[in-house]
């Protein structure tokens, strides 16, 4: 009985720890691109004032690397065809509290059987809960796409996160996994992306 109770336990927990190191993330997308095929596009910055930063360098090379995954290319030595606006910011949400339900919850009851004695019983369910009371944290990332041949912009995507991590560096990865996911996507749609690490 011991060796049974302390297997499900520890089964319990690796798939608690394994569902909670996923990140979810709402992702919208509005756009009339067509499926890449060779043109050139440019990773730049929203805010003209973090175009030299080193951080907005790192996520601008993971954006460049997942456009060039859907079929465009960088720039060389000529004017680009198209242009990638980047932005992301991280907030606090003060007062909110995660609640999370462990998906495998044990339980052990001992009860009277009466002239028959006592008994003792076992389950296995899902409904234990518990709440989580440390800060969450709202983290975005949005993109837009502009053809500079008609100055017309063509692809608008936007993707947030709730989640306990206050890194930005950290969860960033996650966020542009998800936009990227069948990417360019539906557009004026909204999807739940799960990323695992």
């Amino acid at each position: 009985m011991n060796f049974f109770k302390k297997s499900i336990l520890i089964a319990g927990l690796v798939l608690v720890t394994a569902c909670s190191s996923n990140v979810k993330s709402n992702v919208t997308r509005f756009h009339q691109l067509s499926q890449p095929n060779g043109q050139t596009i440019e990773v730049i910055a929203m805010d003209p004032s973090l175009q030299q930063s080193i951080e907005f360098g790192s996520y601008a090379g993971m954006v460049g690397g997942q456009l060039g995954k859907a079929g465009f290319k960088p720039p060389s030595g000529s004017a680009s065809q198209f242009v990638a606006e980047i932005a992301y910011s991280i907030e606090s949400l003060e007062g909110l509290v995660a609640s999370e339900r462990s998906p495998i919850s044990v339980g052990m009851g001992v009860g009277s059987g009466g002239r028959r004695g006592t008994s003792v019983g076992m389950g296995v369910s899902t409904s234990l809960g518990s709440s989580n009371r440390e800060p969450n944290y709202l983290s975005k990332f949005h993109m837009n796409i502009t053809d500079l041949s008609t100055g017309q912009r063509v692809y608008e995507g936007h993707v947030e996160s709730i989640n306990r991590n206050a890194s930005l560096a950290q969860t960033m990865p996650f966020l542009i996994n998800a936009l990227f996911e069948d990417f360019p996507g539906e557009s004026v749609k909204t999807n739940t992306v799960t990323v695992k690490p």
